[in-house]
């Protein structure tokens, strides 16, 4: 597939007549209906033919670009056609991509709205993780209203992760996480407790989620991880962890300093970086994941732990501001990459890309007259951050989180890699 940017005056229709393609196509792969509005700026998925006929202008270097091809792949494809032969109107075979195999997961919280994206997703999806059982002081699970999602879960062939966390009232407790990895009985409780749940309901691992615990909780931590690893592996299970996106094994502040990649690395079977948030909705205007920052965490990352380890963590949400922006003052709006689309088009914005932090953006007034910018996902960013994935050879991505809908991305992620489906 390749990725159009829309332009004004663009329809379904006018774009089906560019790429010869029925405009139903482009629509399906797009999850968009025949009367959308498109914005100017806005990215689509233009599906690949099987053969490509040349156009006025077209070179070997333009034709590829549009087919997401490189020059030789095509050239190997057409042995017989040479750069001087390109007339118009001449059929082109379109080279079949090699793929990458990658690992993917993404988190869901049980709702029926988590549950509808998970339908388009799951065709993309190695494992979802259900967010999330919480764990009390004694050492107990918080249970999870989960048996209806499981149920979707078990007709398609995804694995379900239980997701373990130090939540309390609705926020991660370091007076939790100490009591729980201070005392040795009560660690033992909810690895016990997380076997239970996990063979009652038909999960094949646990992903352990565990922040702001601090510092001193960081050796606690790893013998904690390395506990609860003999055990999944004992009873044929998969253990996996989120890691606070640092960039120095010693890098300062709560959410960093309980982290231990390496130690993370050494035991477990994936970690996933969550390598978005600097763009918050508390903070100031910016961009969720800027791949500046994204990178530096993965060249930290990659010098501790496997590679083949590594699930790099991808937003599938955005922020809308209200501006000025005022510290302490409303919190900016989160919105999927679909509903962002619609507000640009709504309020007639003509959306911008960042280059540099690859990342997609517009500014719009508000029925007041007030001034927003938004900054959310499109499918350029997220071909940004594939190609990094590629670049480094990570083992995948973990996408937070299904409350988010954006189902046209699950059609590029099956045309782009091979799923890796656990037996």
């Amino acid at each position: 597939m390749q990725i159009h940017i829309v332009k004004k005056g663009d329809s379904l229709y006018k774009l089906s007549q560019f790429y010869n393609l029925p405009w139903q196509k482009i629509a399906s792969v797009n999850a968009l209906g025949q009367q959308d509005v498109l914005a100017v700026g806005q990215t689509l998925l233009i599906p690949a033919p099987f053969e490509y006929k040349v156009k006025k202008g077209d070179t070997f270097d333009k034709i590829a670009a549009k087919l997401g091809v490189t020059i030789a792949e095509l050239q190997q494809a057409n042995p017989e056609v040479s750069e001087g032969q390109l007339m118009e109107g001449l059929a082109l075979t379109v080279p079949q991509k090699r793929k990458r195999t990658i690992t993917t997961n993404a988190f869901a919280e049980p709702s029926d709205k988590s549950q509808e994206n998970f339908n388009h997703a799951a065709k993309a999806l190695s494992y979802i993780s259900l967010f999330s059982y919480e764990v009390k002081e004694n050492g107990d699970l918080k249970p999870l209203d989960d048996g209806s999602f499981l149920q979707d879960i078990k007709t398609e062939n995804v694995r379900p992760l239980l997701s373990l966390t130090t939540i309390k009232d609705g926020a991660f407790s370091r007076e939790l996480a100490t009591t729980i990895l201070k005392n040795q009985a009560i660690s033992n409780k909810v690895i016990e407790n997380t076997a239970k749940v996990m063979k009652e309901k038909g999960y094949v691992g646990v992903n352990v989620d565990f922040e702001y615990i601090g510092g001193e909780n960081r050796e606690r931590y790893n013998r904690f991880l390395r506990a609860m690893t003999e055990r999944m592996h004992k009873e044929g299970y998969i253990s996996t962890t989120a890691l606070a996106p640092k960039t120095k094994e010693k890098q300062k502040g709560i959410w960093y300093e309980g982290h231990d990649y390496k130690a993370h690395g050494q035991t477990v079977d994936y970690v996933i970086l969550m390598t978005y948030e600097w763009g918050y909705s508390g903070g100031p205007p910016l961009p969720v994941s800027p791949l500046t920052e994204v990178k530096k965490v993965i060249d930290y990352a990659v010098t501790v732990i496997p590679r083949s380890k590594i699930l790099m963590g991808i937003n599938l949400y955005g922020y809308d501001w209200k501006l000025p922006f005022v510290q302490g003052g409303p919190q900016a709006k989160a919105l999927s990459p679909v509903q962002a689309v619609q507000l640009a088009a709504k309020r007639k914005a003509a959306i911008q890309y960042d280059s540099k932090d690859h990342a997609p953006y517009f500014v719009y007034y508000d029925k007041e007259k007030k001034e927003h910018k938004v900054w959310f996902e499109d499918y350029r960013s997220m071909k940004a951050k594939f190609d990094l994935i590629d670049e480094y050879k990570l083992g995948g991505a973990s996408f937070w989180n299904l409350a988010f809908d954006y189902p046209g991305l699950w059609n590029y992620l099956e045309d782009r890699y091979n799923i890796r489906f656990q037996s």
